[in-house]
């Protein structure tokens, strides 16, 4: 945990939301202040040049103006000058260090190349995701599946079957490890025997429902993963399970809403998947049944009715429609010669999802990249023939796309 992110080390970022009354909001607006503050200062020595271990740019009327409590704020500043936290704060920052003694257990933060890059896109994105698994579940284009947790039959075996089916396409299918459809959703990818991604509604310690103990274990040796934004403590809290789902909604392509009843939490995903300018997709169900109320009332408000897989895959961007194509394609470049780092990677995956042609501030914006590192990798593609550069316009070779 020695990284630093705008001066603040990364133990510095788990200290203050350890701190109550510090929320994803608060943390996340602090993070976009200081990457403002950093960007501003790119031309000139900048602030963050020689990292203290906490910041000293961050002061007490800095947080009281990004909209910290005066308590919260006091606290963090006191943590920040003389490294001095709440017991309580303390013995959370202490669990979630020896948590991270486990080899498949980390903490990724947004400037890390593993974080879900579509995430970065939302409103309020998680400054980090405790995430226990594989870091690279999500890599691969994601799809949404939630709905009802009293789900019917019907709902359960569409789930289930859909969700193999994407799977077996290449994508990674994400969802809220709940029981009804959430549940088979994952079992449908780990059907396919397919990394499957679990957006846990509380911290990492208490897998919930814990009826699904043997399916998230199952989840974990497929290579998937199960992440949450919460501390590692966190119990069951109804009012915690809304903002997960906009993790869901946020890191997919699109989300599909299997079942809903007019009163459904799986509403409040459709809704962030809305807002997040993500395809919304809707099953339609009988008229008159409690579980088809809130899918029909989605597509009158524009979702897209969808009847089969192909329906979905027809939706999506042309790129993504075959990821397993665009994985031989992947593959491909990394066997080329000579070889590319894994920052190279992610960028081509990136251009790929993108289908435009981008110029280096673009993709600077886009990426959240250092320069230097953003031009290495530029480089390393154009050398492995699957980039072009046309007048400082960057894209994908159409040989490779």
């Amino acid at each position: 945990m020695n990284t630093h992110h705008f001066g603040l080390s990364s133990e510095c970022w788990l200290a203050l939301s350890f701190i109550p009354g510090i929320g994803a909001s608060r943390l996340s607006r602090l993070w976009t202040y200081l990457s403002t503050l950093d960007s501003e200062n790119q031309s000139s020595p900048s602030l963050f040049d020689d990292p203290l271990p906490c910041s000293e740019a961050i002061d007490y009327r800095t947080l009281r103006a990004l909209g910290w409590s005066e308590h919260a704020a006091k606290m963090a500043v006191r943590y920040l000058s003389q490294h001095v936290l709440p017991y309580e704060a303390e013995s959370q920052l202490e669990l979630t260090q020896k948590w991270l003694e486990q080899y498949d257990q980390r903490i990724v933060f947004r400037g890390n190349t593993e974080y879900p890059r579509l995430l970065n896109e939302i409103a309020v994105p998680p400054t980090f995701l405790y995430v226990k698994g594989n870091v690279q579940a999500w890599q691969k284009p994601t799809i949404g599946i939630v709905g009802a947790r009293e789900a019917s039959g019907y709902g359960r075996q569409v789930a289930q079957a859909w969700a193999q089916q994407l799977s077996e396409q290449g994508f990674s299918v994400v969802s809220g490890g709940a029981r009804g459809i959430d549940t088979f959703a994952h079992r449908g990818a780990l059907a396919a025997r397919a990394p499957t991604v679990a957006v846990m509604g509380t911290g990492l310690h208490h897998w919930y429902p814990r009826q699904n103990a043997r399916m998230f274990e199952s989840v974990l040796e497929h290579d998937g993963a199960l992440i949450s934004e919460y501390s590692l403590t966190t119990g069951v809290r109804p009012n915690l399970f809304p903002p997960r789902n906009r993790i869901i909604s946020g890191m997919s392509f699109g989300v599909l809403v299997v079942e809903a009843s007019e009163k459904s939490g799986s509403l409040i995903s459709a809704r962030y998947a809305l807002d997040e300018n993500r395809e919304v997709f809707a099953l339609p169900g009988r008229i008159g049944e409690p579980q088809a109320t809130g899918t029909n009332q989605l597509i009158r408000q524009g979702a897209t009715l969808v009847t089969s897989v192909e329906d979905i895959l027809s939706e999506l961007p042309r790129g993504l429609r075959s990821p397993k194509e665009s994985a031989a394609i992947k593959g491909a470049v990394e066997r080329s010669e000579p070889d590319v780092s894994r920052e190279a990677l992610s960028l081509f995956t990136l251009l790929q999802q993108e289908r435009i042609a981008m110029d280096f501030d673009a993709l600077i914006r886009l990426t959240q990249w250092q320069a230097p590192d953003l031009s290495q990798a530029l480089m390393e593609l154009e050398l492995a023939g699957v980039l072009n550069n046309a007048q400082g316009q960057y894209q994908i070779a159409l040989e490779a796309s």
